[in-house]
């Protein structure tokens, strides 16, 4: 896939010479679905700590080097965990999220768990909106879980960095407007004309290659020459 990305763009090839892009899995749907509930609003420490702690709530599996670790806890036992918990352990607003969500699922006349993996046979669209009628969920972290546990690997979850990457370099047409749902389909169509039916994990390469901890890595002569290339632009822009 990588091969095929850096064929349909100079930029992606670029970029893949220093960054590998996000080591995923496909994840069990009721733990991808807890964890990007934790994700909203937040950062990478709070969303470890809060993930740790619904971690905590299952089996408890061994020891190494030091780190505990358990099983994801089953939908039954997260059913048990009351929003006041949740709160108490730094969830904020959240917890109300987690604890409707969970209700929801369990209202499920298949069960939640099944209902869930029964996602990965429609069409993103309907995974995307079945996904949203569960509290707190929106398009973007309904994107997120349908990407990471649902097969759905043109599913483009849009954030203000995606939005970026797009207006710059895919559809420079949208720059200044105002990002709707609508446009966010667009922002999606882009990614998927360029890069194909894998484009969500194009999209993760991308994604990483424009956090600042990560622009760090590549190296000065990439950044050097990117700048002497402006400056020698704007000199033959002068001179003309």
């Amino acid at each position: 896939m990588w091969h095929e990305f850096a064929a349909a763009d100079s930029r992606f090839a670029e970029l893949a010479q220093h960054f590998k892009g996000a080591r995923v899995l496909r994840q069990d749907p009721l733990e991808c679905l807890i964890q990007f509930l934790c994700s909203s609003n937040n950062n990478i420490s709070r969303i470890t700590k809060m993930v740790d702690f619904v971690s905590s709530l299952g089996d408890y599996l061994g020891n190494v080097e030091g780190f505990e670790f358990h099983a994801f806890p089953s939908l039954e036992r997260l059913a048990l965990v009351t929003e006041q918990q949740l709160r108490e352990a730094g969830f904020g607003y959240r917890a109300k999220y987690v604890t409707g969500t969970v209700n929801a699922l369990q209202l499920k006349p298949e069960g939640g768990v099944i209902w869930l993996e029964s996602l990965r046979k429609l069409q993103l669209q309907m995974v995307i909106d079945s996904l949203c009628t569960l509290p707190g969920i929106g398009l973007k972290v309904a994107s997120c879980i349908a990407l990471f546990s649902l097969d759905q690997h043109h599913a483009i979850p849009v954030d203000t960095h995606v939005w970026r990457i797009a207006t710059t370099h895919l559809v420079p047409e949208l720059a200044g407007s105002s990002l709707t749902p609508k446009l966010c389909g667009r922002v999606a169509d882009a990614f998927v004309s360029k890069y194909g039916k894998y484009a969500g994990w194009a999209q993760t390469l991308l994604f990483i290659a424009e956090l600042p901890s990560q622009k760090a890595l590549l190296p000065s002569v990439t950044v050097n020459e990117k700048k002497s290339s402006k400056k020698r632009g704007s000199k033959a822009q002068r001179g003309n």
